[in-house]
């Protein structure tokens, strides 16, 4: 592994370079490290043991005269094998418990969710809501809005809901929707969304003459209700706190950056691939296959209702991001989410 390449003093200086630049953005110089950190050694021994890292591709110089600033190389190092674990602090995890423990509709839960995790960031939070296409259905409702306009709400069995309003041919009471409710829950409960396409289908596909016309309208509208159904909504908590950072201050790079936030095909795809680890994960800055996000570190885990992994959620800021506490309270708020899901006592 890269680190074992490192001496034990090679390790103690990049760890305190790392942690200097994190609390002031400002390159590192020896003198600073000496009289800050680590007094038994001499500035000259310092600035050679920088400049030997900085060949290794952990630092670099931003300009002649200035001190060392760690690449993304050198974070990877430091979190996984410089980092010391810390965790969250009583107040900290209180505030958690109090919000989360509300009584919020699932959606609003994955919100809040972010709300929670940008404020006690101060960086950028997002949440992966559980894709419905990954969740067995629990029950389907209709809601007659206007002439030949319904609204299905999908339910899945983890509480996601989704909503979709659709066009029918006719106009339909509430009554006839509550009927027709009933009888494709019948079908359809304990199904995957795929599930449920093949079965509408199978049944469209049988004699129609075996079909009164109630179970017509049903099979209609629940093929409609179940079309698509793979989008990802994504919640975003704190995108400005991007604007606090000092890396971020040259506008075209703030622009690139809220370009990609916007897009959220990219950020599902980032958390696409927690899901498909199904573990915790830090990505840093280069090692993100999204170009315009590059300039950023993620630090996102999944989170679960029983069994099943169903979502996923993290923070992202600059390289220099607190890595430690990130770590802690991505964790914990993923666990707690997980034990919201599942029905267990937090």
């Amino acid at each position: 592994m890269t680190q074992a390449v490192l001496s034990d003093r090679q390790r103690e200086v990049l760890k305190v370079v790392i942690q200097d630049y994190v609390l002031t953005a400002e390159p590192v110089g020896s003198r600073a490290i000496s009289k800050r950190y680590i007094s038994s050694l001499s500035p000259a021994t310092i600035r050679n043991t920088m400049a030997d890292l900085e060949e290794m591709g952990f630092l670099y110089q931003p300009h002649t005269s200035a001190g060392r600033v760690p690449t993304d190389k050198g974070y990877r190092v430091y979190v996984d094998s410089l980092m010391e674990r810390r965790s969250l602090t009583r107040a900290e995890v209180s505030r958690i418990h109090e919000l989360m423990q509300l009584s919020w509709e699932i959606n609003e839960l994955m919100r809040e969710t972010s709300r929670i995790l940008s404020n006690l960031s101060c960086y950028t939070a997002i949440v992966f809501a559980p894709r419905l296409a990954k969740n067995a259905l629990r029950r389907i409702e209709f809601v007659h809005l206007h002439r030949e306009r319904i609204l299905a709400v999908l339910k899945a069995e983890s509480g996601f809901t989704q909503h979709k309003v659709i066009a029918t041919d006719e106009v339909l009471t509430q009554e006839e929707l509550d009927r027709i409710s009933r009888y494709l829950n019948e079908l359809i409960e304990g199904l995957t969304l795929q599930q449920v396409r093949e079965v509408l289908v199978a049944k469209m596909a049988e004699e129609k003459a075996r079909f009164d016309q109630l179970m017509r309208r049903a099979l209609e509208l629940g093929k409609k209700s179940v079309e698509g159904g793979e989008e990802t909504e994504v919640f975003i908590g704190g995108a400005a706190n991007i604007v606090t950072q000092p890396e971020f201050a040259d506008v075209s790079t703030m622009r690139q950056l809220f370009t990609a936030l916007e897009e959220k095909s990219k950020l599902v795809k980032i958390l696409d691939q927690v899901l498909t680890a199904k573990d915790f994960r830090i990505i840093i800055g280069s090692e993100n296959t999204i170009r315009e996000m590059q300039a950023l570190s993620v630090i996102a885990s999944p989170y679960q209702a029983g069994e099943q992994l169903i979502g996923a959620l993290g923070v992202m800021g600059p390289t220099r991001i607190e890595y430690a506490k990130m770590v802690a309270l991505v964790g914990f708020t993923a666990k707690l989410l997980s034990k919201l899901l599942t029905g267990q006592e937090v």
